[in-house]
């Protein structure tokens, strides 16, 4: 269902979205400002069939509350755009955001540019799966790239292009305070794949 217009799906390759928008407002630095909040779609799951012609403007009410309640009683509307089967949703890509957050533990004494960060993950977590995406360095706003697992603790390893000259350090090298890192990734629902993207 569209809040809007009717758009069909076809012409946006089947894909539920508001990511740009959903984005933002998750702070992920780096994007340009949206203006307004994007088209809307929503998937419904009835539990009985009902009677509704493509493109046809369906209104859904809560019939439960009492009529004399200031409340209001329209729970959606929309357009249709397309009917599917509910035992086979692959066909809808829809896309979750998410976010991993960890700290700064140390610095590499050899190579300045590659920190030991820990909490982001758990000692059986398949970080193999998340090498080579970019991390966010919140502080500074620089970006790293997780090189692989550190450790049997759960602890990366990130590279940066360069130092982070405003991390504060003691003698040996670790790091002092709360220096967090966030790693953000799409994952599509309904699908068995694993496979993570940025």
């Amino acid at each position: 269902m569209d809040s809007r217009s009717v758009v069909p799906l076809k012409d946006r390759d089947r894909v539920l979205y508001l990511l740009s928008w959903l984005a933002q407002r998750c702070e992920v630095p780096g994007l340009p400002p949206v203006q307004e909040e994007p088209v809307a779609y929503a998937l419904l799951v009835l539990e009985k069939p009902v009677m509704c012609p493509m493109g046809s403007l369906v209104i859904g009410s809560k019939l439960d509350f009492d009529i004399h309640s200031p409340n209001c009683r329209m729970a959606f509307f929309g357009k249709v755009l397309s009917i599917v089967d509910p035992k086979d949703l692959k066909s809808l890509r829809l896309v979750k955001m998410k976010q991993k957050v960890g700290l700064m533990d140390r610095v590499d004494k050899q190579d300045p540019s590659l920190v030991i960060c820990k909490d982001m993950f758990k000692a059986d977590s398949d970080i193999q799966s998340f090498t080579g995406l970019k991390v966010l360095h919140e502080q500074s706003g620089m970006e790293g790239v997780l090189e692989g697992s550190f450790g049997q603790d759960g602890r990366i390893k990130v590279r940066f292009k360069e130092e982070i000259a405003s991390l504060k350090l003691d003698a040996k090298g670790n790091v002092k305070g709360t220096e967090r890192i966030s790693l953000f990734f799409k994952k599509f629902d309904f699908e068995k794949s694993d496979a993570i993207i940025q």
